[in-house]
């Protein structure tokens, strides 16, 4: 599991996840994803276009990020999941807790709608 810094800085922070969230990829690199996501207190897009497969502990993963931002007022949108990874996060009913788009445009506007 690879995690890729896109943009960082007092607008919103943007990461991309690469590879598979299962326990192996969530060990590697779920203190970095904590510190760079959820430290900031900044909205957040995680982008998942990479991520091929996601379970529990990366659902988790996810929901303790967006918890932390919208203590802090700040949203966390899930952009472009795979159909699979998709599919279990509809499944485990991730789209009442965070918005899921993959339209890059439409998840910016959704950071800025608290």
């Amino acid at each position: 599991m690879e995690l890729k810094v896109i943009k960082a800085d007092g607008d919103y922070t943007h990461v991309a996840l690469c590879g598979r969230l299962d326990i192996d990829g969530v060990t590697s690199v779920e203190m970095n994803f904590t510190n760079v996501v959820s430290a900031k207190g900044k909205p957040a897009i995680v982008d998942m276009t990479e991520v091929s497969f996601i379970a529990s502990l990366g659902m988790r993963m996810l929901l303790s990020a967006a918890k932390a931002l919208r203590a802090n007022g700040a949203k966390l949108v899930i952009y472009n999941p795979q159909p699979v990874v998709l599919e279990a996060l509809q499944t485990a009913g991730f789209a009442a807790v965070m918005p899921i788009e993959n339209d890059f445009s439409k998840a910016l506007t959704l950071l800025k709608n608290v």
